[in-house]
């Protein structure tokens, strides 16, 4: 009896330190402008009369606000929102729940609907001016995988 309550102690000591080092895991710092190497990428789906991308990172902690601008020729489409890399779930732009998790060098973001789900793991590439964000979605309409690698805009 004593040895299994000896063992059971270990057990929650172990877990606990477990749940420790995961809410502690840093968040890589992102912060910056990032305009896409479209040579590196490796892009199934991009959109007719797509010529490029830029993307904000604005990040004070675990708070970010991302800023997608996708150039068609000289036209833009812009998506702006906010995110908080605890895990939780929460509602983006009315129509989506989202949530952002930390991961040990990379976050992971991922954006739901009925029907639709996007996620994507940002993480450096080479160094840290080379950002990666690897992208599954998944939709009525249309499934892809694309790996866009930006550089820092300096």
């Amino acid at each position: 009896m004593k040895k299994t309550l000896t063992l059971s102690k270990h057990l929650i000591v172990f877990l606990l330190m477990l749940l420790a080092q995961k809410s502690f895991t840093q968040v890589p710092n992102l912060n910056g402008t990032w305009v896409l190497n479209l040579s590196k990428s490796k892009l199934e789906h991009q959109g007719e009369g797509f010529t490029g991308s830029t993307f904000i990172i604005e990040q004070k902690g675990d708070q970010l606000t991302l800023t997608r601008i996708h150039y068609f020729g000289e036209k833009s489409k812009k998506i702006r929102f906010k995110m908080t890399a605890d895990g939780r779930t929460r509602h983006i732009k009315i129509l989506f729940k989202g949530k952002l998790e930390k991961e040990e060098k990379s976050l992971l973001a991922t954006l739901w609907r009925k029907g639709f789900s996007n996620v994507v793991r940002y993480h450096y590439g080479e160094n840290e001016n080379e950002l990666v964000a690897d992208e599954v979605m998944k939709s009525k309409a249309n499934n892809h995988h694309n790996v866009w690698v930006f550089d820092k805009k300096q």
